[in-house]
């Protein structure tokens, strides 16, 4: 996968990020969407992307209809295309889904033990603590997301390893929009407790502290302290 450049700035030929492809133009756009350069309610507008990206109005229509479908992106009526920014409702059922499939993917992780997996998990985190150490907070807490992803991916199964890559998609969207109260430097707590546990072949014990550790970042949210956003939706349907 190629590196995502930042949609920022004023682009030309040198700082424009490589995109050839819709596929290329997805990728840059879900990493800006998770790494919270494009925020909740942000407006994205097909001719701004095209400059941005470099690529053909039908490539940037292909990857927002893909990002659509994965909830990232919402089409408002005569308005267009915005990154979704989920309500409190929708952010208690992203960490449901999380906390079923996660137990999933942790036990099938833990009940294999396997060695080049903890060591895959074991390097992920090593980078993040280093990121955190240098002050790299938004590349560390991708990387800590990152990790769930990656524990999914290990599990053996490609379904469930997507629907976490999204689910852990729109928690980035969802951290965004709501008031927390550890900060995100408490965002990675416990990942190296789950790492000893599936070194270790304890099933119970990584399932169960998968569970709590999820749990622990939903109420870490103040799911009724909702920041506003570029969009009112009862602005744009009501009365």
């Amino acid at each position: 996968m190629k590196q995502p450049g930042k949609l920022v700035g004023v682009m030309n030929d040198r700082n424009r990020p490589r995109v050839e492809t819709a596929e290329d133009a997805y990728e840059h756009l879900f990493s800006a969407i998770v790494d919270q350069r494009l925020l909740p309610g942000t407006k994205l507008t097909e001719l701004a992307l095209v400059e941005a990206l470099g690529i053909g109005r039908r490539a940037i229509a292909t990857a927002l209809q893909r990002l659509t479908w994965e909830k990232l992106v919402i089409f408002l009526p005569k308005r267009g295309a915005f990154v979704a920014a989920p309500d409190a409702d929708e952010a208690r059922a992203v960490f449901a889904a999380r906390i079923a499939i996660e137990a999933g993917t942790t036990e099938a992780v833990a009940r294999a033990a396997d060695q080049k997996a903890i060591a895959r998990l074991q390097e992920n985190i090593e980078q993040e603590h280093k990121l955190r150490e240098q002050g790299h907070m938004r590349e560390a807490i991708h990387l800590s997301g990152g990790f769930h992803v990656l524990m999914a991916e290990l599990s053996g199964n490609p379904i469930l390893a997507e629907q976490v890559r999204l689910l852990v998609a729109r928690t980035s969207l969802i951290v965004n929009l709501f008031d927390n109260q550890i900060g995100l430097a408490g965002w990675h707590d416990h990942h190296d407790e789950l790492i000893n546990h599936c070194a270790r072949g304890e099933v119970d014990e990584a399932v169960t502290l998968m569970r709590a550790h999820i749990a622990e970042l939903q109420e870490a949210l103040i799911l009724d302290r909702r920041r506003p956003v570029a969009f009112d939706m009862v602005g744009v349907f009501g009365r």
